[in-house]
């Protein structure tokens, strides 16, 4: 099976999510982040920067975790 990368799912964007958005919550053990979700390079970042600003927190992006399996290669 071939995986599929999943569709961003900020509104009407159609684009393929290829950044997952991590971040850091504060008073948890430091490397246990937590996944923001999967989006497309461009919100990846708008998403990421609201995150940092309004938790304070460290920000990672990472190759998606969540694949689709494409239909036709099953």
């Amino acid at each position: 099976m071939r995986p599929v990368i999943a569709e961003c799912p900020w509104l009407g964007c159609d684009q393929p999510a290829r950044l997952d958005v991590l971040v850091s919550v504060p008073g948890e053990p430091p490397g246990l982040p937590l996944r923001m979700g999967g989006y497309c390079l461009g919100h990846a970042v708008i998403v990421g920067i609201h995150a940092q600003a309004r938790h304070g927190a460290q920000l990672w992006y990472a190759p998606p975790t969540q694949l689709l399996r494409h239909p036709a290669s099953t």
